[in-house]
């Protein structure tokens, strides 16, 4: 995995547990905090799938 992707990947994990955080915190809904977990869990496994055939 390069760097570039690296980064760009925790840049939008941050996005997604600060959205999922201001949503479940202003208006009591915490589905989108659900769903950001969810997201980064599925690209950790990209990544690390993809980084174990090189």
């Amino acid at each position: 995995m390069n760097k570039i992707s690296l980064l760009i990947f925790i840049f939008l994990s941050i996005l997604f547990i600060a959205n999922g955080l201001y949503q479940g915190l202003v208006n009591d809904s915490w589905q989108a905090l659900i769903f950001g977990v969810i997201v980064i869990i599925l690209g950790t496994y990209s990544f690390n799938k993809k980084k174990k055939k090189k």
